[in-house]
């Protein structure tokens, strides 16, 4: 059993922030973890990213006082290097990450290159990718992995 889950922030109001929402929800109360860490701190007209996860966590009924606000990050690096900060503060080291399917493989790479053990990742799929979206996807996620790597 990990007691860590990581769930990754993006714009508040959107559908993928929702979607994650679930499925950290989800795997929160599947694997019996005692934390969830919702990373994110960019601010989007008033709305930071991990406080819009912390409230939709804690709608879906995860315990408030499981619930740890990474609000210092701006990107996908900054998430893997303060959720590391902050779960090692406290003695943590293996989590489960949880970002969009498309996301996931550059997320846990990050995470793992952040110090934490990664035991599992899970994807939030999107609901209808098209083949555009998917080759977007593709190349933001090669072009933001070669940015990373010169970090």
């Amino acid at each position: 059993m990990t007691g860590v889950v990581c769930v990754l922030g993006c714009r508040p109001g959107s559908a993928a922030l929702a979607r994650r929402a679930r499925v950290a929800r989800d795997v929160f109360v599947a694997r019996g973890a005692r934390l969830v860490v919702a990373c994110g701190g960019r601010d989007w007209n008033g709305r930071v990213e991990a406080d819009e996860l912390a409230r939709m966590l804690e709608d879906g009924g995860v315990p408030r006082d499981a619930i740890l606000r990474e609000r210092v990050s701006r990107d996908t690096f900054e998430n893997a290097v303060e959720a590391a900060r902050l779960l090692t503060e406290r003695g943590l080291r293996e989590v489960v990450v949880v970002t969009c399917s498309w996301h996931l493989p550059r997320a846990k790479k990050l995470f793992e290159r952040a110090g934490l053990g990664v035991v599992d990742g899970v994807g939030a799929p999107p609901p209808h990718a098209t083949l555009i979206a998917r080759g977007w996807w593709t190349a933001r996620e090669r072009v933001s992995l070669w940015k990373d790597s010169l970090r």
